[in-house]
């Protein structure tokens, strides 16, 4: 019975293709939540502040200039860690 389910359901190609890219999203998810967290953005008066951690060096970075938006400081953030040799390896 579950066979025949399974043929009925894999038959065609787009509702095959749309259940596996289901099944890779949520393993994407699941690798993704195992990862440690890097890095914290808050919104505060107008301005984006954060932090990163570095979990190779121990070190945290704080970035308490303000930005107008939230990609300023990520490029803030991750240029400053690139440039201070703080990217994983």
């Amino acid at each position: 019975m579950i066979d025949r389910i399974v043929d009925i359901l894999f038959r065609w190609d787009r509702l095959r293709d749309a259940l596996f890219a289901e099944v890779h999203f949520y393993d994407h998810i699941e690798a993704a939540m195992k990862e440690p967290t890097t890095n914290l953005t808050w919104e505060e008066g107008g301005l984006w502040y954060g932090y990163t951690y570095n979990e190779m060096h121990k070190t945290y970075l704080f970035d308490d200039i303000g930005y107008e938006t939230m990609t300023e400081l990520w490029d803030n953030l991750w240029t400053r860690d690139m440039e201070w040799g703080l990217m994983y390896k």
